[in-house]
């Protein structure tokens, strides 16, 4: 890890593979330092090839690792198995495979749904949202609005733990419901992003293209007014938002009202 963290990736990936061979023959994996060994070594792997953009290999490896002997009644090695699951199924999203992929995230919910500890509870909800946009992405829309929706019931658009995958939720649910042909029903659910909790960066965005997408869903009714009513109010604090990636979602969102003003 020491290697890696210097950008000596390569070095790193020929100790962890010695490391995993040494740890294949007869050691008592039961014993907890050197499960927490055979995981850290096999999620490492697994990281080192995915910054290698060998995807179909890292997915193995994330399956591997989600595959570890755990105490699921432990918080960090539940969280563990849910981390390793989690990027196992974002690699096959990222390799086009939604199918499977909507099923990796089906079992973290399955077999971890019940987790109280905040670390994998977070986890879960990542999977959720994922699944849900899986399901869409495999064009399963009532399958995605029913899952989206009920993330969208089970997080707390307030708390800040949970206002990012909130209102990822939202906006997922909004477009599967548009595919479905309830235009309407979609704008109603994005204007709901209004309310999630502005604390985290992240949260910021996801609420700022819930406006931007809003916003869009008007004009293509003709109900430009309105439009630009929502781009104003996400428009408020854009001169103080520091954060790149949120500065860039305002931006388009001016350019768009100007656009419209200018009409």
């Amino acid at each position: 890890m020491e290697l890696h963290e210097s950008g000596a990736a390569d070095e790193a990936f020929v100790e962890v593979e010695r490391l995993l061979t040494e740890l294949a023959t007869g050691h008592d994996l039961t014993d907890p330092v050197l499960r927490e060994s055979l995981f850290t070594a096999r999620f490492e792997r697994a990281v080192l090839l995915t910054e290698r953009e060998d995807l179909d290999a890292a997915a193995d490896a994330y399956a591997l690792a989600a595959q570890t002997p755990a105490d699921l009644d432990d918080p960090d090695q539940r969280h563990e198995i849910a981390l390793a699951a989690l990027n196992h199924g974002i690699c096959l999203d990222a390799l086009g495979d939604h199918a499977s992929a909507a099923k990796v995230y089906a079992a973290i919910v399955e077999r971890l749904g019940e987790a109280d500890d905040p670390v994998t509870a977070d986890q879960v909800a990542r999977a959720r949202v994922n699944h849900a946009a899986a399901l869409l992405a495999l064009d399963r829309v009532e399958e995605a609005a029913s899952v989206a929706g009920e993330v969208i019931e089970a997080l707390d658009p307030s708390d800040v733990l949970d206002a990012e995958q909130h209102a990822m939720a939202l906006r997922i649910r909004a477009e599967a419901l548009t595919a479905a042909g309830y235009r309407e029903e979609a704008i109603a659910t994005l204007s709901r992003a209004a309310r999630v909790t502005g604390e985290d960066a992240g949260a910021r965005a996801q609420r700022a293209a819930a406006a931007r997408e809003q916003g869009l869903a008007l004009v293509e009714l003709g109900r430009t007014a309105e439009a630009i009513e929502v781009f104003d109010a996400a428009l408020v604090d854009a001169a103080t938002e520091q954060d790149p990636e949120v500065r860039d979602v305002l931006e388009d969102i001016r350019v768009e009202r100007e656009r419209l003003a200018g009409r």
